[in-house]
């Protein structure tokens, strides 16, 4: 350490002699302190020479606000006679910089042992859980939106095709009806492809159980939110039949999944599912794959063109019809205009007469699932005189009745 003394030569660098002069003052004032004394610590006021005669100024002093402590020592000299203004460094004052983390420093050394090791406790603890909601967000949208993709180019193919869903979802959902008024109902029946079938289509055998709950069939939900009161109520109105042993499955869907997605055809099973299909001319369809004359999927869409902004009657009765077709059932009526049946697979302008299955659906439905399985049978061989011959085949049911027409 050096001490200054009252015998000075400036032989250190430029920037200490500012402090060494300050030093040398304070030393030829009688204190003695250490160079970096005269750096940190703070000065008493310095002096200088008065002029004989000549009445000294005491030292300069500022006020200082009640409760802020005492106050700063005068502002020192620096050996012109001028005050030497002490600028504080950037950072130091306001509310943050180094005095908030010396005020945090304070409260942790305040803190017991224990309780610093619940806090870095409870900090792992959350960022563990911030990870883990991150990794769940970003395998959600790895599986859900871009399709599960396990390449680079998988990876840019799926995001591709994510935007593009998102951006169509977003155009297409002010393109729908207000909604249905002034809409004549029965004209959405004009161009229905089962229109003129009056006979059940059966599903494959291997779904019925004819002496334990018939047909047997898993409906797949792939509907969004606002679809699942509807879907929820023609469910249960239908699960009234003997010969139906419904179950639901539930497909997670997302508003921006494309039409194709949330409808995807899946075998032995009937996937329910609504969409943004356009101003198609039907508000609901279904449409049955047939193997060999017996239905092995099936998939009912709603038409959120028409029905997005339609009340729950139209929506129900929709809902109801669609069902009813997947279970192979036909029309009981095509006339939109005559007397309502009050049964949803009859045609209709008023739908909220006839928001149920009827006691016609359900008797159609066990005499088909219900009943023993038809056989084939030869009922008839003819050779007609020109060499060829016709034959009668039947599907039997019930054989008393058969052997009774028969005469057998």
């Amino acid at each position: 350490t050096i001490k200054p003394t009252t015998t000075f030569i400036n032989t250190q660098p430029s920037h200490l002699s500012n402090s060494i002069h300050q030093g040398q003052t304070m030393a030829n004032q009688g204190y003695e302190l250490t160079a970096a004394q005269t750096m940190n610590k703070a000065r008493p006021p310095a002096t200088r020479s008065v002029p004989p005669g000549t009445k000294a100024r005491p030292p300069a002093t500022r006020a200082v606000p009640p409760g802020n402590g005492a106050a700063r020592p005068p502002s020192r000299t620096n050996g012109s006679g001028n005050s030497a203004v002490r600028k504080a460094p950037a950072g130091s004052g306001g509310s943050g910089g180094p005095k908030q983390t010396a005020k945090k420093r304070a409260m942790q050394r305040a803190m017991t042992p224990e309780q610093r090791a619940a806090r870095k406790k409870q900090s792992i603890i959350g960022g563990i859980t911030t990870g883990i909601v991150l990794i769940g967000c970003g395998a959600a949208i790895w599986y859900f939106a871009l399709g599960a993709p396990t390449t680079v180019e998988g990876f840019k193919d799926g995001l591709g095709t994510a935007v593009n869903n998102t951006k169509t979802k977003i155009d297409s959902i002010g393109d729908v009806l207000d909604n249905l008024d002034g809409i004549d109902w029965g004209g959405f029946f004009k161009d229905d492809p089962w229109e003129g079938n009056t006979t059940v289509t059966l599903w494959n055998e291997k779904y019925i159980k004819r002496n334990d709950g018939g047909l047997t069939l898993t409906l797949v939900n792939s509907l969004t939110a606002e679809w699942q009161k509807e879907f929820e109520v023609a469910v249960a109105d239908w699960s009234e039949s003997d010969a139906l042993t419904l179950s639901v499955e539930i497909l997670p869907v997302e508003e921006a999944w494309s039409n194709e997605k949330k409808c995807a055809r899946q075998g032995g099973k009937q996937v329910v599912c609504n969409g943004f299909f356009g101003e198609t001319g039907w508000v609901g369809i279904n449409e049955n794959e047939v193997s060999n004359n017996r239905i092995i999927s099936s998939v009912a869409k709603m038409n959120e063109f028409y029905l997005r902004n339609a009340n729950f009657y139209h929506r129900r009765f929709t809902m109801c019809h669609e069902l009813g077709h997947g279970f192979g059932l036909p029309h009981t009526d095509e006339n939109p205009y005559n007397r309502n049946q009050g049964n949803c697979l009859d045609y209709t302008d008023d739908p909220e007469e006839n928001l149920l299955p009827g006691e016609v659906n359900f008797i159609a439905l066990k005499e088909v699932y219900l009943a023993q399985e038809p056989t084939r049978r030869l009922l008839r061989r003819v050779d007609n005189n020109d060499g060829t011959v016709t034959e009668t085949i039947g599907w039997l049911i019930n054989e008393d009745k058969f052997a009774e027409a028969w005469g057998l």
